[in-house]
C-alpha cells in the first residue's frame, strides 16, 4: 500500500505539491495523484514525515487500530464523556510508527486534505467491563511517547482488544501552514461564538468533521479525493440517503443537487453549529422538555452528509436570500425563520398527500420524517447559531418514500388554516376580489381531493387575508410611516393622526395633493360628505368627502378614518379640511339630515353654505307619515318636481300640489327642514345640478369590499384607485377633440336642438326675449350670463333660451359656459398623478417616525362575525322577501296575523 504524503511540502510557495489519492471503488489507492497550486509560507512550512510502506512480508509486524470518526464528545450526567454519532472502521498501522508517520497514516485513512484541516487523535482505556466509548477522560494522542503506549495496548490484543483512536477536526485558517504535529482541540461550537464562548470542557463541545454546501471546506463528502460510493457503501443504514439524485413519491418534488450528489460545488455557503440551543440543551418538541444526554446519543444521525462546518473565522459568508420563492425544498435552500421552513414543508407535504412527524426542533437544529415507521423518508434542516438574520439550510433530504401506498397517509394532518391560507393568499392579490369560504372549500376539493368544513375554510381565509393586506393591528402602527411615505412622494398631500393619551388611534385624515390642487382651480365648489361603517376587525367609520368634476365624474378630495362617528370626529374631520381648502363663500357643503354635520360645517366654514340631501329628506318623510300606496305615488313625483325646480313660481306650484296632497308632510317640509335647505331655487348658494349626496355614496359603493382591509391597506387602495383614475381620465381628457367635456358637450347639443326652433326677439344689444320651442319663454342677458329660466345662472351652463340668443347675433355660445366644463380645466385636474408609495422594505422613515407607536382603538371588537351590511336609512326602500300566508294564501302576512276569513268545506 502506498500513501499520499509522499514528499509532503517543498521549500518555496510556487511548488505543486500532491495532496490525495483518489480512493478507487475497491478501497485501493489509485497512482494517479490530483494536484493543486498551494501557495504557503516558506517559514511555516514543515516536512511531513513518510510513514514505511507496509508490504506483504511487513504485515507481523502491524497492528490493528480502529479508527472512530465523524462524532463529537459529549459530558454525561456522571461526569464521564462519550463520544457520539461517530463512525468507526479498523486500519493497520506499523509497531513502531512515531507520531508524525501515526498521523499521515490517519490523514490517509480518512482522505482528509491537510492543507485545509488539522486533526486531534485521543484514546481511552478499557477493560473488559467497560466500553471502549465511556470513560472517565480520554487520553490526547500529540508525541512519541503517547503514540508507543497506543501501540502497545494494540499489540497486546487479549487485555486491551483494539485500540480505538477518537479522531475530531477544525479547518483551517487559509493564511496557516502546514504543520504535521497535532493542534489543540478546537471546538467548532468555539469557532462560531467568538469571544462569547466561555465552556470551560472543551473536549465536551467539539461537534463532528461534517459536510458543507461548498467543497472547498468538506474535509470528507463532496471531496474531490473521495469517491461517493465508497462513503455510501460503508454507512448502509446510518440514516444516509440512498439517492443523491432527484426522487420524486407521489408527485414530490425534492431536489437534493449539491449536497449529496458529489456532483459539485454548490453556489450556496453554509455554516456550522447547528445542533442544540443556547445552553447546549436540545429542547424537545412535545412541550419543550429537555432530552437527557443519553436519549440524545443514542440518535442515529449522519453528521457526515448534514451538518456543515464552520468558515475559517478570517473568511466572512456572503448575504442570503430571506425567503423561498419556490414551492419546492431542495438541499441548499434558505429560509429566513424556522416557521418559514416548516411551512413550506407542510405545503408540500399537503400537495403530495402525506404526513409527517416532528422527530428535534431546536433553536438550531430540525428534523422531521415520514409518519410511517417503516419508511425512511426525512428532511433536516440547520442554522449555525442563534443569533438574528441568520438562515436556515435545508442540509439533507432522503426523499425515498419506503411505505407501501396502501400504508400511506392521506397528509390529513397538513390539513391546517395556515397551510390552507398561504396555498390561497394569492386569490386575494386583487383587492376587488371576491373569494368566499365556499369557494375555498370547492377548490380544495378539485385541486387537492381534500374536504374542508366551513370553520376550517373561514379560518384560512383570515390568514390568506392577513398575509396579503396585514394584520389588523399593526397596521395602525404602519400608518405613522406610510404617512411620511405617502407625503414625500405627493407633493403637497395633507395627512393628520389623532391619538389619545396612552397611543390610542382616534382619528386619521388625508387628502392627496393632486386632488387638492385640481379641487382649487378647477372644479365646482360643491362637496358632498357622507359616513359609513367600516368592516374590519376594530370596526370604526370612514368619512369621504368628494365632488364632481366637469365630464361628471367621481372626484374624491378627503378620507377620515374614525374609531366612531360622532360629533367630535365630524368636527375634526371638518378641520382639517377646511385647513386644506379654506373656507370660500362660493363654497357648498351637502350631507343627509346628520346633526353631527350640519353642526362641524356651521361651526368651522363659517361662509360656505351648508345643503341637505332631497333624497333623505324623502326618505324621512316616508318613514314618519305612513302614507298609502296610492297616495305616495302622488307625492313623490311631486316633491321631486319641487326640488329640482329653477324657477321660483314653479316651485310655488309645486309646493301647493304637495300641500293639497298631504298638508302635514308639506308642512314637516316647509317650517321642520326648510325649503332652502333641499330646494335648488330656494338655495342660497349655487349647487350646480348637485342635489343628493349620491357622489359620496358611490365612494362608499367602490370602497365596499376595501372597508374590510385593515386602516393602513385601506388608505393605500384609496390612493391607487385614484393613481388610477388621475392617470385614464387624463387621457380621456387629452383625447377630446371638443371644447367643451362629453357630459357637457351633450347637454349644449341638446339644447341646441331645441334652441333652433326657437324666435328671439332683441330687447336692447345685451338682452333678448326668447319664446317657442315648447318652453317657457325666456328673457336672455347676454352680458350678465343671466336667463329668467335661472338654468343659464344655476348650472353656469347656457340654456336653451341663451343658445338661440347666441344662433341669431352669431355669438359662440361655448364661450359663456363655465370654464369647469372645458375640456382644459378636465385635463388639469388630473395633471398632477398620484405616485405609489412602494414596497415597505424600500421605506426611508426618519428614527422620530420609526419610533412612534399607534395602537389600536381602545374599544374591543365584538364577539361574532362581522356585519357587513348596513343599516338602511330611514324610509329607504329595501327589497324584503315576501311572506305568503299557509292558511288564505295570500301575500303580506303570515298564518298567525291572518285575518281572512276561510271558505267552510261542508257540503
Amino acid at each position: 500500500m502506498s500513501y499520499f504524503l509522499n514528499n509532503w511540502a517543498k521549500s518555496g510557495s510556487g511548488d505543486r505539491l500532491p495532496v490525495a489519492a483518489k480512493l478507487g471503488a475497491t478501497g485501493n489507492l489509485s497512482h494517479q495523484l490530483l494536484e493543486r497550486q498551494v501557495h504557503v509560507a516558506p517559514s511555516k512550512v514543515r516536512r511531513a514525515p513518510v510513514a514505511p510502506t507496509l508490504g506483504a512480508t511487513g504485515l507481523m509486524d502491524s497492528v490493528v487500530l480502529e479508527l472512530c470518526y465523524d462524532g463529537w464528545w459529549e459530558t454525561l450526567e456522571n461526569s464521564r464523556m462519550e463520544y457520539v454519532n461517530g463512525k468507526n472502521r479498523a486500519f493497520l498501522v506499523g509497531k513502531n510508527y512515531l507520531f508524525d508517520q501515526l498521523l499521515a497514516r490517519v490523514y490517509e485513512v480518512l482522505q482528509i486534505n491537510p492543507n485545509d484541516y488539522s486533526i486531534t487523535m485521543k484514546t481511552t482505556l478499557r477493560s473488559s467491563n467497560t466500553l471502549y466509548r465511556i470513560c472517565a477522560m480520554p487520553m490526547d494522542i500529540c508525541d512519541d511517547e503517547m503514540v508507543r503506549v497506543v501501540l502497545h495496548m494494540a499489540s497486546d490484543v487479549a487485555n486491551f482488544e483494539c485500540i480505538p483512536i477518537f479522531v475530531t477536526t477544525s479547518p483551517r485558517v487559509p493564511s496557516e501552514g502546514i504543520e504535521p504535529h497535532v493542534d489543540t482541540e478546537t471546538s467548532f461550537r468555539a469557532n462560531m461564538s467568538g469571544p462569547d464562548n466561555d465552556e470551560e470542557d472543551v473536549g465536551a463541545t467539539v461537534f463532528p468533521i461534517t459536510t458543507s454546501l461548498e467543497q472547498r471546506y468538506s474535509p470528507y463528502h463532496n471531496n474531490v479525493f473521495r469517491d461517493n460510493d465508497d462513503f455510501h457503501n460503508e454507512t448502509e443504514g446510518d440514516n444516509v440517503c440512498a439517492e443523491p439524485s432527484n426522487t420524486t413519491r407521489g408527485g414530490t418534488r425534492f431536489n437534493n443537487d449539491g449536497d449529496d450528489g458529489g456532483a459539485g460545488p454548490s453556489n450556496v455557503p453554509s455554516f456550522q453549529h447547528e445542533d442544540e440551543c443556547e445552553d447546549n440543551t436540545p429542547v424537545n418538541n412535545r412541550g419543550n422538555r429537555p432530552i437527557p444526554s443519553m436519549v440524545r446519543s443514542r440518535r442515529r444521525i449522519d453528521p457526515l452528509t448534514s451538518v456543515a462546518p464552520t468558515l475559517p473565522s478570517n473568511m466572512v459568508a456572503p448575504s442570503f436570500v430571506s425567503s423561498c420563492d419556490s414551492d419546492d425544498i431542495s438541499v441548499g435552500k434558505l429560509f429566513a425563520e424556522k416557521n418559514e421552513f416548516i411551512l413550506q414543508l407542510r405545503k408540500v407535504a399537503f400537495r403530495d398527500k402525506f404526513d409527517f412527524k416532528i422527530a428535534r426542533s431546536t433553536t438550531t437544529r430540525f428534523e422531521a420524517h415520514c409518519c410511517s415507521e417503516s419508511c425512511k423518508w426525512r428532511i433536516r434542516a440547520t442554522r449555525c447559531s442563534n443569533e438574528q438574520n441568520i438562515p436556515w439550510v435545508v442540509k439533507r433530504i432522503d426523499n425515498v418514500h419506503t411505505c407501501h401506498n396502501e400504508v400511506l397517509v392521506d397528509g390529513r394532518h397538513q390539513v391546517r388554516s395556515q397551510v390552507v391560507g398561504h396555498i390561497i393568499a394569492e386569490k386575494y392579490i386583487q383587492d376587488k376580489r371576491i373569494y368566499t369560504p365556499n369557494d375555498i372549500r370547492a377548490d380544495m376539493q378539485q385541486e387537492y381531493g381534500v374536504q374542508l368544513t366551513y370553520q376550517q375554510a373561514y379560518r384560512a381565509r383570515e390568514v390568506g387575508l392577513e398575509i396579503v393586506r396585514g394584520n389588523p393591528a399593526e397596521s395602525y402602527n404602519l400608518l405613522p410611516k406610510y404617512s411620511h411615505v405617502l407625503t414625500t412622494a405627493n407633493e403637497g398631500t395633507v395627512t393628520h393622526l389623532e391619538q389619545d393619551g396612552d397611543g390610542n388611534f382616534l382619528y386619521y385624515f388625508v387628502a392627496l395633493g393632486s386632488s387638492i390642487k385640481g379641487f382649487m382651480q378647477y372644479i365646482r365648489l360643491v362637496i358632498a360628505v357622507d359616513g359609513t361603517h367600516l368592516k374590519g376587525l376594530y370596526r370604526g367609520s370612514m368619512f369621504v368627502a368628494t365632488c364632481l368634476d366637469g365630464n361628471n365624474q367621481l372626484y374624491p378630495l378627503a378620507i377620515g378614518i374614525m374609531d366612531s362617528e360622532n360629533n367630535d370626529a365630524w368636527e375634526w374631520f371638518m378641520m382639517k379640511l377646511h385647513g386644506v381648502i379654506g373656507d370660500r363663500p362660493e363654497l357648498v357643503i351637502i350631507s343627509d339630515r346628520c346633526t353631527a354635520i350640519r353642526r362641524a360645517v356651521l361651526k368651522v366654514f363659517h361662509n360656505a353654505t351648508h345643503g341637505v340631501c332631497f333624497y333623505h329628506v324623502k326618505g324621512n318623510i316616508k318613514s314618519q307619515f305612513r302614507m298609502s300606496k296610492a297616495l305616495w305615488d302622488q307625492f313623490e313625483p311631486a316633491f321631486i318636481n319641487a326640488a329640482k325646480a329653477y324657477g321660483h313660481e314653479e316651485f310655488k306650484r309645486q309646493l301647493e300640489g304637495l300641500w293639497m296632497i298631504h298638508s302635514g308632510a308639506a308642512d314637516y317640509l316647509e317650517n321642520n327642514v326648510g325649503t332652502c335647505n333641499w330646494a335648488r331655487s330656494q338655495f342660497e348658494g349655487r349647487r350646480y345640478s348637485i342635489l343628493t349626496t349620491n357622489i359620496a355614496e358611490s365612494v362608499n359603493a367602490f370602497m365596499r369590499e376595501p372597508r374590510k382591509f385593515p386602516v393602513t391597506h385601506l388608505v393605500d387602495h384609496f390612493r391607487k384607485t385614484l393613481q388610477q383614475w388621475f392617470y385614464d381620465r387624463k387621457i380621456v381628457a387629452e383625447s377630446m377633440t371638443t371644447r367643451l367635456t362629453t357630459w357637457a358637450d351633450e347637454i349644449v347639443t341638446e339644447r341646441r336642438t331645441i334652441a333652433e326652433r326657437m324666435i328671439v326677439r332683441p330687447v336692447s344689444p345685451h338682452r333678448f326675449q326668447v319664446i317657442g320651442g315648447g318652453l317657457k319663454e325666456g328673457l336672455v342677458d347676454l352680458q350678465k350670463r343671466t336667463c329668467s329660466c335661472r338654468v343659464f345662472q344655476l348650472d353656469q351652463l347656457v340654456c336653451a333660451h341663451a343658445i338661440a340668443a347666441c344662433l341669431t347675433h352669431r355669438v359662440d355660445f361655448i364661450n359663456l359656459c363655465s370654464d369647469f366644463y372645458t375640456t382644459e380645466s378636465l385635463a388639469m385636474a388630473y395633471a398632477q398623478p398620484v405616485e405609489p408609495v412602494g414596497d415597505v422594505a424600500d421605506w426611508e422613515i426618519p428614527d422620530e417616525i420609526q419610533e412612534m407607536h399607534v395602537y389600536p382603538p381602545v374599544e374591543a371588537p365584538p364577539p361574532g362575525r362581522r356585519k357587513e351590511l348596513r343599516i338602511p336609512s330611514a324610509g329607504e326602500d329595501v327589497d324584503r322577501r315576501t311572506v305568503r300566508c299557509g292558511r288564505c294564501h295570500e301575500l303580506g302576512h303570515n298564518r298567525k296575523r291572518c285575518k281572512n276569513p276561510i271558505a267552510s268545506t261542508r257540503s
